[in-house]
């Protein structure tokens, strides 16, 4: 016998989009981003028990400042067959090919959120032309490449903060 549904159960629901309107600001988008490096710091937030935005920006802030200080090189080249410059090794690039290619990376798209906006701009800048004039996937991939490296040797630590909540009156007081 089939169930008859309630007609409140079907109409449809609407979300309640508030908090992404006040937090849209804090949301960082990028388009192609290594996936792989991307599915890295997602695995190490969740190790941390810290949101994966957060571990995204620390690794990146990072990777800025070593640039800064000129430890880590952004060496952009011309792209063979594009009309961009490329942070990309060009070397190991197969060619065309009648294979049948992975899914672009240009195709996927990483967000985090809790990401301040002047990290956003300053990786907007440093990417545009006035910059290194690369895609600015590339230019997240290759800082989150150097920051997760700096954390596997020991120059990077990421220490979550605790957020200790207060704990409540004890029943002894009370007597």
């Amino acid at each position: 016998m089939k169930r008859r549904r309630d007609p409140i159960e079907a109409m449809p629901r609407r979300r309640n989009r508030r908090w992404e309107k006040r937090h849209g600001k804090d949301k960082a988008v990028y388009r192609g981003v290594n996936p792989n490096l991307a599915l890295e710091v997602k695995t190490l937030a969740a190790d941390l028990l810290v949101p994966v935005g957060e571990v995204a920006r620390r690794l990146i802030e990072h990777a800025l400042d070593c640039y800064a200080r000129g430890d880590f090189d952004l060496h952009p080249r011309p792209h063979p067959r594009r009309l961009h410059m490329t942070l990309l090794p060009i070397g190991n690039d197969p060619g065309p090919s009648r294979i049948k290619r992975p899914e672009a990376r240009w195709r996927v798209i990483t967000t985090w959120r809790r990401f301040p906006q002047e990290l956003k701009g300053e990786l907007s800048a440093l990417a545009g032309e006035e910059g290194l004039n690369v895609p600015i996937g590339e230019l997240v991939s290759a800082l989150l490449d150097f920051g997760l490296q700096e954390y596997r040797e020991g120059r990077l630590r990421l220490t979550p903060a605790s957020h200790e909540l207060p704990l409540p009156p004890s029943r002894e007081g009370a007597q």
